[in-house]
């Protein structure tokens, strides 16, 4: 839920006002059904969610030839909650990347230091992680052999080696990423390379 919430957020702060299905066709212009799990029918509930929440605020209808559409606005409190939504999808690794997605249509508002700033503190808690799933080994000692094992079933060994694996793939990808923002050559937002 929270990808959707900060995508309706951001969508809404970012139109001024807007009704659900504005929301809607702005978001699926972003393909956000593929790559955020954003499914249109969420995008209505997040609005009455957010409303509820006191998040996103009622300021009229509009019906333009068809039904009345409710238009909403975001409150100051929206407002904080859509900012920290984007800063901890992209500090703080979660299960899934549905966060981070949603996080980097909104990355271009921030300053690329920040941006960059938070990916290494992802890069710490992707580091803490692996060293949870695959725990170094001591000097001179044998690296664990990944089958049989009277602690461990050999099947669960192997999923240890994917999530190590992925672990590191994606400390790799976040200080890649995090060093050509530092330097600009990563363009958050059509074509501006400033390094403010």
């Amino acid at each position: 839920m929270s990808a959707v919430r900060m995508l309706v957020l951001g969508v809404v702060r970012d139109l001024g006002q807007a009704h659900g299905y504005q929301v809607r066709r702005e978001l699926m212009s972003w393909r956000a059904d593929a790559w955020a799990n954003v499914a249109p029918a969420s995008i209505y509930q997040a609005l009455r969610t957010l409303t509820k929440r006191g998040l996103v605020s009622e300021v009229g209808t509009e019906s333009g030839g068809g039904p009345e559409r409710t238009v909403y606005r975001l409150t100051p409190d929206g407002e904080t909650e859509f900012w920290h939504l984007v800063r901890s999808a992209v500090s703080d690794p979660h299960d899934t990347l549905d966060e981070l997605s949603a996080a980097f249509g909104f990355l271009h508002l921030l300053p690329r230091a920040e941006v960059a700033t938070l990916l290494d503190y992802r890069v710490r808690a992707l580091w803490a992680q692996l060293v949870r799933v695959d725990p170094p080994v001591e000097p001179g000692a044998d690296r664990p052999v990944v089958g049989p094992d009277a602690a461990k079933p050999a099947q669960v060994g192997a999923l240890m080696q994917l999530a190590a694996s992925r672990l590191r793939a994606e400390i790799d990808w976040s200080l890649d990423l995090a060093g050509r923002i530092r330097d600009g050559t990563f363009v958050l937002d059509g074509g501006v390379t400033s390094k403010a």
